[in-house]
């Protein structure tokens, strides 16, 4: 794009009012926006967990092999939603991002529905594609809209209220899914006489895609503020399309790879123990794998009450000290990381493991909260959606990345601390390299958000 039709874009997106002269109206409706992106993000994650629930009753009521419904779970949603990502945020740029969330909502629920007709393996796997598809763009288009919400300043209160919501929202779908299961499995009376004979978790899949219309309105008609792009993206026409991922991509690469480099980075970390610390601990210390399971659980909730809530604190204590970027608050957070696991190989304890696990998730669900925003800063407002869709792209990379890394140095340590000892030489190596990476993000980072916001002054609003 021209300098001069560059400058018509920004003159596009530029808001009609300032940050100061904020109506009432325009206030309730932001965090009645954010409220409909938060309880339609519960919706899928209730819908995505379902899937993993239903696993045992797959097995007993189709026959479906452990090979099966590992697939189902991990390469239908998994692989589908990388492949989608990034074109999901193509067209949410292009098109506008909560017509996209809208649609995305709308194939979702389609293949929830049905999937819960489906006799056959290569139905159901059908179904979990189209969940996949649906659900792609869901995370990097909804913090696109979080700045076409929110100005500046609000941002990432907005951003943590999101991040915080998605985390807990895992939790509390894998209860309500549970819930409606247990309450199908003891209450066959209370159902009509022609649902009788009906498996329990086809009838959980209707329920579950039952409020997708409601959904799909409630997105559809949300009301957008001017604060980010996608007013203005009905306007700029073949001008917005022009601006391309590639030319920014060169002339950003430096950000671009510290960036998403340190998230990758501290994402194959935080995989790693979440994974194999219920296989590890088993095995170092004897105990049951119950027992794990509590404890483990009782850390990573901890982990999570405290790491949600330290970059708040964080983002305050730099604006007193003067106004420290939250890139720089995200830094300190990632460099705390490793500390806690460079003890991870001398534990002596089940408490002492647990501990380091609820110390090292704090700290990185800290350091990972502030991510968002940091690529919201950097990234121009036609572009949001599509860098924000790296972010999940990296995130299932990292997914595959670390299992597999794990697994193949354990089997070359013996002993019964051996898959300990591999998540220590994963993870310790893999957080030191996200905080170098971040710190090295600090200057490109500065100058490509000089650039955005001289390019696009409606983006810093």
């Amino acid at each position: 794009m021209s300098a001069p039709s560059m400058r018509d874009a920004a003159s596009a997106v530029r808001p009609a009012n300032g940050p100061d002269h904020e109506s009432p109206r325009t206030v309730t409706l932001a965090w009645y926006g954010l409220a409909v992106l938060l309880m339609t993000t519960l919706f899928a994650l209730v819908v995505r967990q379902m899937l993993s629930l239903i696993g045992p009753s797959l097995q007993t009521s189709l026959g479906f092999t452990d090979l099966q419904i590992g697939m189902l779970q991990g390469l239908g949603m998994a692989i589908f939603a990388c492949v989608a990502s990034y074109p999901m945020g193509w067209l949410a740029d292009r098109y506008g991002r909560r017509l996209l969330l809208a649609i995305g909502v709308g194939i979702w629920s389609l293949a929830t529905f049905f999937c819960a007709f489906q006799d056959s393996f290569g139905g159901l796997f059908a179904g979990t594609i189209g969940i996949a598809i649906g659900e792609a763009g869901l995370a990097p288009i909804v913090y696109a809209m979080i700045p076409d919400l929110f100005p500046e300043r609000k941002r990432n209160t907005a951003n943590l209220i999101f991040y915080a919501g998605s985390l807990f929202g895992a939790g509390i779908g894998m209860a309500l899914g549970g819930a409606m299961l247990e309450w199908l499995a003891t209450s066959p009376a209370i159902l009509p006489a022609w649902l009788a004979e009906v498996d329990s978790w086809r009838i959980a899949m209707v329920a579950i895609a039952l409020p997708g219309p409601l959904f799909f309105l409630l997105v559809a008609t949300m009301p957008l503020a001017k604060h980010g792009a996608s007013s203005a993206l009905a306007h700029l026409g073949d001008d917005g399309a022009a601006l391309g991922f590639v030319p920014y991509a060169k002339a950003h690469w430096r950000t671009l790879t510290c960036v998403f480099g340190s998230m990758f980075a501290m994402a194959v970390a935080m995989t790693s123990g979440l994974i194999w610390f219920p296989i590890a601990l088993p095995r170092a210390f004897g105990i049951d794998p119950a027992t794990v399971g509590v404890g483990l659980g009782t850390a990573i909730t901890a982990a999570t009450l405290i790491g949600v809530f330290l970059p708040g604190i964080g983002l305050r204590l730099g604006q007193r000290a003067g106004g420290v970027p939250p890139i720089k608050v995200a830094s300190f957070f990632v460099w705390l990381a490793p500390l806690p696991a460079l003890f991870l190989p001398f534990v002596t304890s089940p408490f002492q493991a647990y501990t380091v696990a609820a110390l090292q998730g704090a700290m990185g669900v800290a350091g990972s909260a502030l991510m968002p925003g940091v690529i919201q800063d950097l990234a121009p407002p036609l572009l949001r959606s599509r860098i924000l869709a790296l972010l999940g792209i990296v995130n299932a990379l990292a997914l595959a990345a670390s299992p597999l890394a794990i697994g193949l140095i354990s089997g070359q340590i013996a002993g019964p601390r051996g898959m300990l000892h591999s998540i220590a030489i994963v993870s310790i190596p893999s957080l030191i390299a996200a905080a170098v990476l971040i710190s090295l993000a600090q200057r490109p980072y500065a100058a490509t958000v000089r650039t955005v916001r001289s390019q696009f002054p409606g983006a810093e609003a």
